[in-house]
């Protein structure tokens, strides 16, 4: 797999969200600090959808080890995490 750069990897993640919330793309505005979960008002339901479409999108198993949850934190967490799992 060819190493992707943060933008890439943003907006992957950000699609994710949209198709998960069911919301169009170009609504999801989020800066590397923004609590996602919480500004979108994700359920648990869908964090484990969220969870099953990063690992299918970017190839790793992404779900309970503590570096998962610490990347739920915000979007930049997440989106590193998935740079350095991803490479």
């Amino acid at each position: 797999m060819t190493a992707l750069n943060v933008i890439q990897i943003e907006q992957q993640i950000t699609a994710i969200i949209a198709e998960v919330k069911r919301i169009p793309v170009t609504d999801i505005q989020l800066a590397p600090t923004d609590d996602f979960i919480s500004k979108y008002n994700l359920s648990s339901m869908d964090a484990v959808s969220m969870s099953v479409k990063i690992s299918q999108q970017f190839g790793f198993g992404f779900g309970q080890a503590a570096e998962d949850i610490d990347g739920l934190a915000s979007f930049g967490a997440l989106t590193n995490l998935v740079q350095k799992r991803a490479a």
